[in-house]
C-alpha cells in the first residue's frame, strides 16, 4: 500500500504536538483511497493534492486570531489546529481527542486519526466510550445535517427550537416530532438564535453578518436583515423587557437594536477582540459579555466592571434571578461563580475535561447543568457546589445546552448533529442511587480572594441614554489604563512552549567530564539568611554506580565488589572525572567506584585532625567528614 520508508524512520521518533518527523520523503501514490495510511505510517511526506505543500488541502482555510497566531480549520470536521495541515504533522493539541488519540492528514488531503490504544487508523474521530450503566436520554433527535450551534425552549409545550451551520431553524416537538418546515434565510451557516420574552418573534444571527427577525408563528423572516456587522455573529440576547436585542461578532463589536425597527439603538461599543457571549440580567438593566481576553465585562449605566479570573475564552454565561450572581464556563474548562456588583469570585467548579461551551440555572437554582467539548453534561449541586452523578455523554464535542421552563427536562446538542433530550429527575435519582449525590472525583475551589481586574463601577459612566436612543459616540472609555490582558488562548501559548523539548541522546561510550557545581542550601536557614554551606554536584551516567566509601580502602573493596556482582569480572573502559574540590578525584571503571580519602586544610570545614570522605550516589558527589574518638 505505501512505499516503505528507510530504517529509523518510524512513528517512535515524531515528535508530539505539530512537530514534523524527519526530512521529508518520497512516497508513491497509494493503491487505494478508501483507508487511511496505516498505523506507524505517519512521517512526513509530500503533499499530493492540487498545489502540494504550496497551498492548503481541499476544504481548509486560514484566519488569524487577535493577538494570536494563525489557526487553520477545516470545513468538513469543523476542526481547527494551529498547525499547518501538511502529512506528517500532528494537527490536534491538548484535550481536543480522547485519550491515545491523534489527527493527521493523508498525502492526499483527507484527515484522519491515529489510536494508540488499538494501534489502529480511521478516517472517523474517535468517540468516548460510555461506561457501563451511564445513563440514557429520553430521546435522541436526528435533526440536522450540519453541528448545532444554538438551542431554545419555547411553547406552552415546550417544543425545541435549533439552529445549525446548515443555514436552518427548526422546530421540534419533545418526542421529537418536527414541527413545520425549516427556516431558512439564505445567509449561510446560522450561529446563534434569541427568543422574544412573549415567544412570539425569533432573531438569528448567520455567518454573513447579518441578524434576521422571524415570526415564530408562521416561520416568514419580517422586514429585511438587520446590517451592521462586517463578520459572523456569535451570539444575540433579547433584553427582559423586549425593547433590545444585543448582538456580538468577531468584528469586535457589540451592537444593540430597537426590534420593532431593526435599527441599532446607539453606537457600536468596540471591545477590541471577538466576542462569544453575551446575556442580560433578569432585571435587565445590566448585561454581560465574555470572550478572547479570558475576562467578563458588565456593562450598566454606571459603567463597565471587568472581571478576570479565567485562564482561557469566556465561552458561555447565565445570571442568577436576582442578578446577584454570575456563573461563566471558560475554554480554561472551569465554571466560575462570581459577584456581579464587584466581580468577586466565589467558587471554581472543576470537573470538565476541555472547554466549557454552555452553562444554564433550573428554575428552581438549585443545580447548574454545563455542556462542554469534551463531550458531557454535568450536573452541579449550588448548595453543595460539587457534581452530582456521572456525566451524561454525547458522541461528540457540545454547543449548546437549554433547560426547559418547568425544570423537569433539558437538552444538548453540538457536532454530532443530534439533540439529546434528557430528564433532570432521572438523572438526580440516578446519581442518589448509585450513592454519588457529589462525585469524589469533582471538587470545589473556592476562592475567598477576588480575582477581578479593575472593578469599579465608576470606570466608565454612561447615563440614562445607554439604554435609550442616542446619536452621540460614546465608546466605552477608562478611567486608568488597563494591564495588558493575558494571550486570547492560554492554550496556544502552552502548546508553542512545549513543542521544542527534543531530547540529545548520550554517547556513553565516551567518558563524561564530570563538571562541579555549588549549591546553597541550609534545612535550618531563617528567613533572609543565606547559607554558605555547599555541596559539589555532578552529572552521570545510567552505567555509572556509585558506592559510599568507607575509612578503609579494603572496606571499599570490598563493598563494590558487592554492588558490582558478577559485572566485575567483564572488561569495561575507564573514565576519569574531576570533582572540583581541592584535589579530589573520582575514578570510574564499569560499575565499580573508588572514592579517595581527601584532606581539606580550610580552617571552617575542618572537624578537628579527622580526614574528609567524598560520597558518590545518584550522580552527586557530598564531601563529609566524621569526629573519631581517640
Amino acid at each position: 500500500m505505501w512505499e516503505e520508508t528507510k530504517p529509523g524512520r518510524s512513528a517512535k521518533k515524531r515528535e508530539v504536538g505539530g512537530a514534523l518527523v524527519d526530512s521529508p520523503a518520497r512516497v508513491a501514490r497509494p493503491a487505494r483511497t478508501d483507508r487511511p495510511p496505516p498505523y506507524g505510517a505517519q512521517n512526513r511526506q509530500d503533499a499530493l493534492w492540487s498545489g502540494g505543500n504550496e497551498v492548503l488541502p481541499p476544504g481548509w482555510f486560514q484566519f488569524q486570531l487577535t493577538n494570536g497566531p494563525a489557526v487553520y480549520h477545516n470545513n468538513n470536521l469543523h476542526m481547527s489546529s494551529i498547525y499547518r495541515p501538511l502529512p506528517g504533522v500532528r494537527l490536534d493539541h491538548p484535550r481536543m481527542l480522547i485519550s491515545g488519540c491523534e489527527w493527521h492528514i493523508s498525502p492526499l488531503g483527507r484527515s484522519y486519526f491515529v489510536n494508540h490504544n488499538t494501534r489502529t487508523t480511521s478516517w472517523k474521530k474517535p468517540i468516548p466510550e460510555r461506561p457501563a450503566g451511564s445513563l440514557t436520554p429520553l430521546c435522541v433527535i436526528e435533526a440536522h445535517s450540519n453541528r448545532i450551534w444554538s438551542l431554545a425552549c419555547v411553547g406552552t409545550s415546550y417544543n425545541l427550537m435549533s439552529t445549525s451551520d446548515d443555514g436552518s431553524i427548526r422546530q421540534w416537538k419533545r418526542d421529537g416530532e418536527s414541527v413545520g418546515e425549516p427556516w431558512e434565510g439564505n445567509g449561510g451557516a446560522i450561529g446563534a438564535m434569541a427568543v422574544s420574552p412573549d415567544e412570539t418573534m425569533v432573531v438569528s444571527g448567520s455567518i454573513d453578518g447579518r441578524i434576521r427577525l422571524w415570526n415564530r408563528n408562521n416561520g416568514k423572516m419580517v422586514g429585511n436583515p438587520w446590517e451592521g456587522h462586517n463578520a459572523p455573529v456569535r451570539c444575540l440576547d433579547w433584553s427582559p423587557n423586549a425593547r433590545q436585542v444585543a448582538s456580538a461578532s468577531e468584528d469586535s463589536t457589540i451592537r444593540r437594536w430597537n426590534p420593532d425597527t431593526g435599527q441599532q439603538i446607539t453606537p457600536p461599543i468596540q471591545t477590541g477582540q471577538r466576542v462569544y457571549v453575551i446575556k442580560y440580567s433578569h432585571q435587565g438593566d445590566t448585561f454581560a459579555s465574555g470572550g478572547e481576553d479570558n475576562m467578563i465585562h458588565v456593562w450598566s449605566k454606571d459603567g463597565e466592571l471587568l472581571i478576570r479570573g479565567h485562564d482561557d475564552l469566556v465561552l458561555s454565561l447565565c445570571w442568577s434571578k436576582d442578578g446577584q450572581r454570575i456563573f461563566s464556563g471558560s475554554a480554561d474548562a472551569t465554571i466560575r461563580k462570581w459577584r456581579s456588583i464587584d466581580g468577586g469570585e466565589l467558587a471554581v467548579l472543576r470537573g470538565h475535561t476541555n472547554s466549557v461551551t454552555s452553562v444554564c440555572l433550573t428554575p428552581d437554582e438549585r443545580h447548574l447543568v454545563s455542556a462542554s467539548s469534551d463531550c458531557s453534561v454535568r450536573i452541579w449541586g449550588l448548595k453543595t457546589e460539587r457534581q452530582v452523578g456521572d456525566p451524561l455523554w454525547h458522541d461528540d464535542e457540545l454547543r449548546a445546552l437549554v433547560i426547559f421552563p418547568d425544570g423537569n427536562c433539558f437538552a444538548s446538542a453540538g457536532l454530532d448533529r443530534k439533540i439529546y433530550i434528557w430528564s433532570l429527575e432521572a438523572a438526580l435519582k440516578h446519581a442518589r442511587d448509585q450513592g454519588r449525590a457529589a462525585s469524589s472525583g469533582d471538587i470545589l475551589d473556592a476562592s475567598p480572594r477576588s480575582r477581578q481586574l479593575a472593578n469599579s463601577r465608576s470606570v466608565a459612566r454612561y447615563g440614562n441614554d445607554f439604554w435609550e436612543d442616542d446619536t452621540t459616540n460614546r465608546t466605552p472609555r477608562r478611567l486608568a489604563p488597563i494591564t495588558s490582558p493575558s494571550p486570547p488562548s492560554r492554550r496556544w501559548h502552552d502548546l508553542l512552549n512545549f513543542l521544542h523539548f527534543t531530547p540529545q541522546p548520550v554517547e556513553t561510550s565516551q567518558p563524561i567530564l564530570l563538571h562541579s557545581r555549588r549549591w546553597n542550601f541550609s534545612l535550618s536557614a531563617r528567613p533572609g539568611r543565606i547559607s554558605t554551606q555547599t555541596i559539589d554536584v555532578a552529572p552521570a551516567r545510567d552505567e555509572d554506580r556509585y558506592a559510599i566509601a568507607p575509612p578503609t580502602e579494603a572496606e571499599v573493596a570490598e563493598a563494590m565488589q558487592q554492588a558490582g556482582g558478577n559485572a566485575g569480572n567483564s572488561s569495561t573502559s575507564q573514565g576519569q572525572a574531576a570533582a572540583g574540590a581541592q584535589g579530589s578525584q573520582v575514578h570510574t571503571t564499569g560499575q565499580t567506584a573508588h572514592a579517595t580519602q581527601l584532606q581539606n586544610s580550610s580552617p571552617d570545614t575542618r572537624l578537628g585532625e579527622s580526614p574528609l570522605y567524598v560520597i558518590g550516589c545518584c550522580g552527586l558527589l557530598f564531601r563529609f567528614g566524621c569526629h573519631r574518638s581517640t
